[in-house]
């Protein structure tokens, strides 16, 4: 699926797919869900110019997210915007500063994902996802590293918590080592959790819920192998 160029101008009816935003150029969601969204953003540009990215929301104030140079990593921002639209904007200083932008989560067309099915390992590449659904019982997604290379995914599915969201982040062949449950050390922000090592179990019971999970590991890394089993 190719990258759509916008040329400094607003596409209002932005669903998730990948664009590439020239500095001043906007991508508008008409409506968020009521839940989660992950949106990953990430610096094209080939010199070592920072950029920034504008996000705004119904009629509340821009959130200005740093955007780094030279990083082969997407940057990721997970939030709940209740249904309302969202609206992000290239407003990096370097004219020459590409900005691509995609949404990721059930039903986004953003990436279309493949099937994960309970006690089938399934590899995941960058960028790509699977989706399934659990057993009204308890469960583990257990995420494993073919290699010690540093590895983000994220987790969209089951209720939603005192804050209003349902999706997590958890990075593997962390340098955080290890935080988040099941130990007592708290996450990094943004994260759900980390693991020292190549492989981390996240365990849940949702009951029959819809189970979404991406691959947002940096563009060198190695897949990322999801197994959805039953305990």
């Amino acid at each position: 699926m190719s990258d759509v160029i916008v040329q400094g101008t607003v596409n209002a009816a932005w669903n998730g797919m990948p664009q590439v935003l020239n500095v001043g150029g906007s991508a508008s969601m008409p409506q968020t869900p009521n839940g989660s969204l992950v949106v990953g953003y990430f610096n094209q540009s080939q010199q070592n110019n920072a950029g920034r990215l504008s996000v705004t929301s119904g009629g509340s104030s821009p959130i200005l997210l740093p955007v780094p140079a030279l990083v082969r990593r997407i940057s990721i921002l997970v939030n709940n915007w209740g249904a309302n639209n969202l609206t992000l904007t290239n407003v990096s200083i370097n004219a020459t500063t590409n900005i691509l932008v995609q949404a990721y989560g059930p039903g986004i067309p953003g990436v279309q994902p493949g099937k994960l099915t309970v006690g089938t390992p399934v590899q995941l590449a960058m960028r790509q996802a699977v989706q399934g659904i659990a057993l009204p019982s308890y469960m583990q997604l257990q995420f494993t590293a073919s290699g010690g290379t540093e590895e983000a995914v994220a987790v969209v599915g089951g209720p939603l918590d005192e804050s209003g969201n349902n999706a997590a982040v958890i990075a593997l062949n962390s340098t955080a080592g290890d935080t988040g449950p099941p130990t007592s050390m708290p996450a990094p922000p943004g994260f759900f959790a980390t693991s020292g090592g190549n492989s981390y179990g996240m365990t849940f019971n949702w009951g029959a819920a819809t189970v979404y999970v991406v691959n947002l590991s940096p563009q060198a890394a190695v897949p990322v192998t999801v197994l959805l089993q039953s305990l």
